[in-house]
């Protein structure tokens, strides 16, 4: 597969390049640039990128705990295909844990965190408005990142995206679907008007709402895509 898209990336030298290329490849996926059942080289992947062979390896390690990688010994390295069970575990894991982070930051919220919140769906409505939605998905990530960053505990988001993972593909392809867009920023909207009233009842049951969407979806996904799912 032509790995052009990854000869664009450029790394901060001053952060662990083992974790850059683990994003970088996380992201691949997400979006689809490495599709459920591609290949992946770690020599092509290295040299695009313009690395050596071990971060690609530990990247690849990591991404393969996550159980968006599976390497067979002596056939090569895949993408693994959409399993239902996990995305229904990883939506339950980041249910749990974004129900009791929305609760958090709406039981001890403050006026600043509501004004950047509430700019990010500014933002979020301008993207939808212009139909852009590789900026909106990624309002919509900060949204949450946001949320997570606002509780103060600082090894939280690793928690999460350890969990995310798996459920980020779905996502990912959920924005095409017809409304969907205006749908998850009517469900932030609810979040943020409970976080602003500082009702946490209500900001776990609209966080609650907002997450179980996603698996809701799924089905429709498989049915108009089933090529990129694996049978459990």
């Amino acid at each position: 597969m032509p790995l052009d898209f990854l000869q664009k990336v450029s790394f901060d030298r001053t952060r662990p390049l083992t974790a850059q290329v683990y994003e970088t490849l996380l992201n691949a996926i997400v979006d689809q640039d490495l599709p459920p059942g591609s290949s992946i080289h770690k020599e092509a992947v290295g040299k695009a990128l313009g690395v050596s062979r071990t971060p690609v390896s530990e990247a690849i390690a990591k991404l393969t705990e996550d159980r968006l990688v599976e390497v067979f010994p002596q056939r090569g390295t895949y993408v693994t295909k959409i399993r239902m069970s996990d995305v229904q575990e990883s939506a339950f894991i980041r249910q749990a844990l974004e129900v009791a982070i929305a609760r958090q930051v709406a039981e001890h919220h403050t006026q600043t965190m509501v004004d950047v919140l509430t700019r990010n769906l500014r933002y979020q409505k301008v993207c939808i408005e212009d139909q852009d939605l590789k900026a909106f998905y990624q309002l919509d990530e900060e949204f949450h990142q946001l949320l997570c960053e606002f509780t103060g505990y600082s090894r939280l988001k690793r928690v999460i995206e350890g969990a995310y993972a798996q459920l980020a593909r779905v996502r990912k392809l959920q924005l095409a679907s017809p409304g969907r867009p205006e749908d998850t920023h009517a469900e932030h909207q609810a979040i943020l008007t409970a976080i602003r009233n500082g009702d946490g009842d209500a900001a776990a049951k609209a966080m609650t709402e907002h997450v179980s969407k996603v698996v809701a979806l799924v089905d429709n996904i498989y049915q108009q895509q089933p090529e990129l799912f694996a049978e459990d």
